[in-house]
């Protein structure tokens, strides 16, 4: 990188220069010194303070400004210490147990500064970003004042407090996130798990910090190190199954916390009582706070029990089961809404449609493990997507259920995008349009020349239905798709890309190449596109070519609709989309990767074949989107996508694809007028 743009984006921040400038200056004369700037016996923890205060200074320069940022930064940590030193010289004076412990402790720490920072630049935060940033912050602060219980603790907590707050009250009110598809509250679940992190988190602290004080540190008295250990990991461990809505968790925790809770109250409760060793006369006040915060310990995790308990259904993953008879609903819904080029394949065996509580639109998705893979844009009208897509992921929260919005268009992923959402291009769609099309122009030569050649030959177009066909015909059809599908070196994908069993549908168009002697010779199949109430374009769905088709059949046979289409008054007809196509809105990474995968599978899929054959029509190229909550997901999200589309994949398969590719580190070489093998769609 030239060195003006550096000096460029440096000048963009000048505070967090600054920041950064001084905590090196920090570290290096703690390092000369021996000395630390913070937790002295933990020289780690020290860097780490440092490191996070510059990271999140950048992060709060760039959303408040310098200003803001110098102002959040100096005024929120100085009245937190300021409120914490009251606090605890009042509590000292009246004899309170844990203010006497806090007095000649720093209450100050660079990690107060990073708290407050990012508490305010939280409020400028999409919402799915804001919920996750702050409850991540709270479960940190708040786990340290209960367990650890030092002066510092107190005020990293006061200075969070402090730090949103102003965050919200000077934040910029235009880089504020629009409530959209968020919630205004965190769902239970979220709850639950932070709960059982900052119980398993702060169990482990008691063993690491010097002379915990905190409230719930008695923990750590009533056990044995390894004792505390095994409770703490086996916390956090339930606390990750709970997330990914297991139940093996539920029962980890209540088995634990159970536990903990007969722990407790036998070594502070029962005990005590039995001895004669709970007394309330001639007891100043530190001694008997002690007594009531020991008697009173095993009330928290009895109490997390009793919720973990109550919010048992609502904690455990649902099972996905796919009702075909939604599938009615769906289609009615198709056709009065605006589910874009791609709705109609919701309406396929094995997937399931949740319906909006108000019944503003419906979502077709099926699940795979954890994840619910939704089949392109909601059904709905374009006013309504967003709150049709909050809506559906909160369904999926409850149910447990990692939401995934596969090959949605642009306006879903604004919509997702100004949430925080993470999105990833997974394609491009070939969209036509029929008003203009012809076959005049240089650019159509081949589309001209599989039309005369038709011609010529005897090839008829006939635009029909499945259950319309003759006996003769329809057997034809099958057997092309069939063998096909025998051909191929992996199993036939599936998901959002229809086979045989998809052409018997009363809504779908089947345009066929039927040669001079009334034989099948080539299959397209054509899925309808609604928009308010008004069939507005075609798109393709299966397309194979027979044994004895002629060169350029498939050609012949979408040009043929495109030019029905067109007289019939449609707008639109859409080539589907290309799996693994790269568009100017991917970065660096992502093409890379779809660039070698679809090199690996072009022996069998052919995908770039597919994208130059439709380059052929002249189409606009309309991204296709993956969008998740979070990059975390995406991994995750890229296994099930991985069963959905072929279910059916082994071993011995990817065996024979990497044989396949080894033999021809090219694509297939067929004629210049012939599809690629793979099906033209998403």
């Amino acid at each position: 990188m030239a060195l003006p743009p550096v000096l460029s984006r440096l000048r963009s921040f000048p505070v967090t220069v600054v920041v950064a400038v001084v905590a090196t200056a920090l570290i290096v004369s703690a390092r000369m010194m021996h000395s630390e700037p913070d937790f002295p016996h933990h020289p780690p923890v020290a860097c780490l303070a440092l490191v996070a205060v510059v990271l999140t200074t950048l992060v709060a320069e760039r959303r408040l400004g310098s200003v803001r940022t110098v102002l959040v930064g100096v005024a929120a940590p100085l009245l937190a210490a300021g409120i914490t030193l009251a606090v605890v010289s009042l509590g000292s004076a009246l004899g309170e147990a844990h203010a006497e412990a806090a007095v000649g402790q720093p209450l100050t720490a660079p990690s107060t500064v990073a708290v407050a920072l990012l508490g305010a630049a939280s409020a400028t935060m999409p919402t799915q970003s804001r919920w996750r940033v702050r409850a991540v912050l709270w479960t940190v602060v708040l786990t340290l004042v209960l367990f650890a219980g030092h002066g510092s603790d107190l005020a990293r907590a006061l200075a969070t407090l402090l730090g949103t707050a102003a965050g919200v009250l000077v934040a910029p009110r235009a880089s504020r996130p629009v409530e959209r598809t968020g919630r205004a509250v965190p769902p239970p679940r979220t709850l639950v798990v932070a709960t059982l992190s900052a119980l398993g988190a702060g169990t482990l602290v008691t063993l690491v910090v010097p002379q915990a004080d905190g409230v719930l540190s008695p923990f750590a008295d009533a056990m044995s190190d390894r004792s505390v250990a095994a409770v703490g990991i086996l916390l956090l461990i339930a606390a990750w199954l709970v997330q990914h809505g297991r139940r093996l968790g539920v029962t980890i925790a209540v088995g634990v916390l159970v536990t903990l809770t007969a722990v407790l109250a036998d070594a502070f409760l029962i005990e005590p009582m039995q001895e004669g060793g709970v007394q309330w006369q001639g007891l100043g006040l530190d001694a008997l706070e002690w007594q009531v915060t020991l008697l009173g310990a095993w009330l928290v995790p009895a109490t997390v029990v009793v919720v973990v308990l109550g919010l048992h259904g609502r904690l455990v993953r649902a099972r996905f089961r796919a009702v075909d008879g939604s599938q009615a609903a769906l289609v009615e819904m198709l056709r009065d809404g605006d589910a874009g080029s791609l709705g109609h394949m919701g309406t396929w065996h094995g997937n399931a449609t949740w319906v909006h509580p108000d019944g503003l639109g419906a979502v077709a998705y099926r699940v795979h493990g954890d994840v619910a893979l939704t089949v392109s844009d909601p059904v709905c009208a374009a006013a309504d997507r967003a709150e049709v897509l909050g809506a559906f992921a909160a369904a999926c929260e409850r149910n447990g259920w990692v939401p995934a919005f596969t090959s949605v268009h642009e306006p879903v992923r604004e919509i997702l995008a100004a949430d925080g959402w993470t999105s990833v291009p997974v394609g491009v769609e070939a969209v036509l349009d029929v008003t203009a099309f012809s076959l005049s122009g240089k650019k159509r030569q081949d589309l001209r020349t599989a039309s005369n050649r038709a011609d010529r030959e005897g090839v008829r177009d006939e635009w029909t239905t499945f259950a319309a066909l003759s006996p003769e015909h329809r057997s034809e059809v099958e057997a092309i798709c069939t063998r096909w599908a025998a051909d191929r070196r992996l199993p036939e994908m599936g998901f959002t890309l229809g086979g045989l069993r998809e052409l018997d549908d009363p809504d779908v168009r089947l345009m066929l190449a039927i040669d001079a002697e009334d034989r099948v010779v080539g299959v397209t199949s054509w899925l309808p596109v609604h928009e308010r109430g008004a069939l507005t374009g075609w798109t393709l769905d299966v397309m194979r070519r027979g044994e004895d088709g002629m060169p350029g059949v498939m050609e012949f046979l979408i040009a043929r609709t495109a030019l029905r289409a067109r007289d019939a008054g449609l707008t639109t007809i859409s080539l589907s989309g290309t799996p693994l196509a790269v568009h100017p809105g991917a970065g660096v990474l992502v093409t890379r990767g779809s660039a070698v995968l679809a090199r690996v599978l072009e022996p069998v899929y052919g995908f770039r074949s597919l994208q130059r054959f439709k380059e052929k029509f002249g189409a606009r190229h309309e991204p296709l989107w993956l969008v998740v909550p979070t990059p975390l997901h995406v991994p995750r999200v890229a296994r099930a996508l991985a069963t959905a589309y072929v279910p059916g994949l082994r071993p011995k398969h990817l065996w024979a694809l990497r044989q396949a590719h080894r033999r021809s580190h090219a694509p297939e070489q067929q004629p210049a007028t012939t599809p690629p093998a793979a099906a033209g769609r998403s």
